[in-house]
């Protein structure tokens, strides 16, 4: 090769990275699409799909009741998404199987498990029954001490469940009485650990909250019916080299255009 086009494409590879860490990157997150009687999360599948979106969290609630037949069912309408996409495991998904069952079936370590994407580490946590199960705060504080910020590039520390906390703004429903305790010890964690985001959906609406500088997520809009005077859609959440994390509702319409 050439010195002059050396140059020129080491010039190149520099102001691709320059652009990548000067605008950051984004993804999309959603729940609770089962009982999608309006086709809401196809089309979200193809928003996605079609956007600089890098991948989909899916937090919960894929399809009624749950169980093999339904997640076989998901797969077969998430078939042609071509980016990845990463679950949650959300109450329904336990009414027709377990927890295990559906490690197994999506490929997962186990219910609660972990990623790293670029300058960001995900934790997936299971509070499918209405609770934490024992053991799991305390291994989502080892797995987020394990990922500092600032250390092997990661820059933002994320992490996903099914229902929301209990925090001053949101009660969700369904919970186990010791719920408010186990929000507490988690919200600890998230604070010493110092967590900039929280992902969920269950309660059917869209709603960003803050809780104790931390940001909470509901995205609720993939397809179930929704609370009054809330729409359907997702977040695209985005990661900037600088500054904080922003949010977009990205809307979708109760009904699809007519062709």
């Amino acid at each position: 090769m050439r010195p002059g086009r050396t140059v020129i494409i080491l010039a190149f590879a520099a102001a691709l990275a320059w652009a990548s860490a000067a605008f950051g990157w984004s993804f999309g997150v959603v729940g609770d699409t089962r009982d999608d009687k309006h086709g809401v999360f196809p089309r979200i599948l193809d928003a996605v799909a079609e956007s600089d979106m890098e991948f989909l969290i899916h937090t919960g609630d894929l399809e009624r009741p749950g169980g093999t037949k339904s997640w076989e069912a998901f797969r077969r309408l998430t078939a042609g998404f071509p980016k990845p996409l990463h679950v949650v495991i959300g109450n329904h998904e336990v009414r027709g199987g377990d927890e295990q069952e559906f490690a197994r079936f999506f490929g997962l370590p186990g219910p609660s498990y972990s990623f790293t994407h670029k300058n960001a580490h995900f934790v997936i946590l299971d509070n499918s029954r209405g609770r934490f199960p024992r053991g799991t705060l305390d291994w989502l504080d080892r797995e987020l001490s394990s990922h500092p910020k600032q250390k092997n590039g990661i820059r933002y520390l994320v992490v996903a469940m099914h229902a929301p906390p209990r925090t001053d703004s949101l009660t969700p429903h369904g919970m186990d009485r010791r719920y408010g305790e186990q929000s507490a010890k988690l919200l600890g964690i998230l604070t010493r650990r110092k967590v900039d985001l929280v992902l969920c959906s269950h309660e059917h609406m869209q709603v960003v909250d803050e809780w104790n500088g931390i940001k909470v997520i509901v995205s609720g809009g993939g397809g179930a019916p929704m609370f009054p005077f809330q729409r359907f859609g997702f977040y695209r959440v985005d990661l900037p080299a600088e500054g904080s994390i922003r949010e977009t509702l990205i809307t979708v319409p109760a009904e699809a255009p007519a062709k």
